[in-house]
């Protein structure tokens, strides 16, 4: 499973270094998909990445760390398919409403993240 984790790694440092330098790309042309469709149809992408996280956490040097970005995953998907559609709706209307700003934040935090779990992989 170390091929799931590599994956993983590689799209959040790539998604990641959208976010902070192709800001406005990411926002003309992913959210605005995003706005239209409805969320709980993303839900079982994030539970089936919540598993296999789970599945692939043995292949890491740091396997507490891999299980809970695989239980924040199986989170996330759960309240996505059972959550009022009203709140979730709300929480991405914020999401796509912050700033520039914060949207680079978060691109450095996901840049981080996805080099944390690259740099866990052993071979």
């Amino acid at each position: 499973m170390t091929w799931f984790l590599f994956a993983v790694g590689i799209l959040w440092v790539i998604f990641g270094t959208l976010m902070v330098f192709a800001t406005q790309l990411i926002r003309q042309k992913f959210y605005h998909k995003l706005k239209t469709q409805d969320p709980r149809r993303w839900s079982p992408l994030a539970i089936a990445v919540g598993v296999l996280l789970l599945l692939s956490a043995s292949s890491s040097s740091q396997v507490t760390f891999i299980v809970i970005l695989g239980l924040l995953s199986l989170a996330k998907g759960v309240l996505f398919l059972f959550a009022p559609r009203q709140k979730i709706r709300k929480m991405m209307d914020w999401w796509f409403e912050t700033t520039d700003k914060t949207h680079k934040v978060w691109g450095v935090a996901t840049l981080v993240l996805g080099m944390a779990v690259l740099a866990t992989i052993v071979q």
